[in-house]
């Protein structure tokens, strides 16, 4: 290779490597998900609460994926001596391979007795994305609020 080449050679490779980074950057800045720019999610479709059981569980929208950052809620059962309890969080999602599995437990602390009943509430910040048409609910649980946003996406 004689020195014309050789220089070239080496002027291109340090165009690449200046150029390179800086379209890798454009490419993550465009690709990046700012949740505050998202669409809200609550699981009250209709006004009314979805998640506390198999009957009513809530399901992803179609065309679209949802981020879960918090979940809240409580549950009331027979009083016993017992002050924690566990709650599990149901999810049915085909491609994440979940078909109606408990997936994440979050404990519960008793907050209230009655002679009726006892309350346990549970409360966690967490991440998790569910597919297009997922289905979710939490077991047991009386009252559960969950947030976070929805993104495009199959």
């Amino acid at each position: 290779m004689n020195e014309y080449a050789r220089r070239k050679a080496s002027l291109l490779d340090r165009i690449a490597l200046a150029v390179l980074p800086a379209s890798l950057v454009m490419a993550t800045a465009a690709a990046a998900v700012e949740p505050e720019k998202q669409p809200f999610y609550a699981n009250t479709p209709g006004g009314l609460m979805c998640g506390t059981s198999l009957d009513n569980a809530c399901k992803v929208p179609a065309g679209q994926r949802l981020i879960i950052e918090y979940v809240s809620g409580y549950v009331f059962v027979p009083p016993s001596s017992s002050q924690f309890t566990s709650v599990n969080i149901v999810i049915k999602d085909a491609q994440l391979g979940l078909n109606g599995a408990a997936f994440h437990i979050f404990p519960a602390v008793k907050v209230n007795t009655t002679a009726t009943n006892d309350v346990f509430a549970f409360s966690a910040p967490l991440k998790i994305m569910l597919h297009p048409n997922a289905t979710f609910y939490f077991q047991p649980a009386t009252s559960v609020s969950v947030s976070g946003y929805l993104v495009s996406g199959t």
